[in-house]
């Protein structure tokens, strides 16, 4: 986790261990979080919100979020939303694949050269909606 979250725009990542969804959606996260805008995102651990880790639950509550799901069940959403988090916005990694089905995930451990572009393309929509909360919010 980032150390400063002040003004950041916070990303919770699907746990889904054992689930290349889970490793696209948390891949994506570190793209955005770590690369692309570390000066104005975070991160924050599914499961730490998830067993109430006041910590992670203040984060949720004062900085917009979006959720990255990895699979129907939404543990990211929900998550968020069971927190009294600021859910601006969720994406669905398995429906962004089912977009991009040409793109042979390699395996949970090793994405391969199709499932990293995968995960840029998830990153990119991450963009995409930080733009619009920024827009909408002034963040």
């Amino acid at each position: 986790m980032a150390e400063n979250s002040e003004n950041k725009i916070l990303i919770i990542p699907c746990s889904g261990i054992g689930k290349p969804s889970g490793t696209i959606s948390r891949t994506a996260t570190y793209y955005v979080v770590e690369d692309l805008l570390p000066k104005k995102t975070n991160t924050a651990c599914l499961a730490l919100l998830v067993i109430g880790d006041e910590k992670t639950r203040q984060l949720v509550q004062q900085s917009p979020v979006i959720a990255i799901d990895g699979c129907p069940a939404k543990c990211a959403t929900k998550g968020v939303q069971a927190s009294n988090g600021q859910l601006a916005a969720s994406l669905n990694v398995m429906q962004l694949y089912r977009e991009h089905i040409d793109l042979e995930v390699k395996s949970v451990v090793d994405l391969g050269p199709e499932g990293e572009k995968l995960a840029r393309i998830v990153a990119g929509k991450i963009l995409e909606e930080i733009e619009k909360i920024r827009r909408e919010r002034n963040v």
